[in-house]
């Protein structure tokens, strides 16, 4: 168990992908989906940093493992937490934005059975430019582990 959590460690570690189409030039890296089980929501977290010249906009994703992904935004204030959709993620030109619990996630709605702690699932991510991109997630338990 202990090496199998060192190699998915490793593996988000060095997980970044490059994508570079028409002016879009971003890259992710340390793509992780947790999950609880498959009759709640997955979350998924990520770090977005863009190279272009010019805005990248996040506008959804995709994922034959969830019946749908939409983008999300958790926040607190006033001694309240609250999450809430939302309709795109402005990455401006030399910025990085993480994704990550209590902030900007990807919320995956009826995971399916195929997901797998210690497994992966491929998550498109589509841009308001038209480009579009597969990353590969890998999937960890409600804490972060395998």
């Amino acid at each position: 168990m202990h090496s199998r959590f060192l190699k998915l460690a490793a593996a988000l570690l060095a997980g970044a992908f490059f994508i570079q189409a028409a002016s879009l030039s971003v890259m992710v890296s340390q793509p992780y989906l947790r999950l609880a089980t498959t009759s709640v929501p997955a979350a998924g977290y990520f770090n977005i940093t863009n190279y272009a010249s010019e805005p990248a906009v996040l506008t959804g994703a995709q994922s034959f493992d969830c019946g749908a992904i939409t983008l999300h935004r958790s926040s607190t204030g006033g001694g309240m937490a609250r999450m809430e959709d939302v309709a795109s993620v402005t990455i401006a030109r030399g910025q990085r934005i993480a994704f990550a619990p209590g902030g900007y996630h990807l919320m995956c709605e009826r995971p399916s059975p195929r997901l797998r702690v210690g497994g992966t699932t491929k998550i498109t991510l589509k841009f308001q430019s038209g480009a579009t991109t597969d990353i590969t997630f890998y999937v960890v338990n409600a804490r972060g582990g395998t």
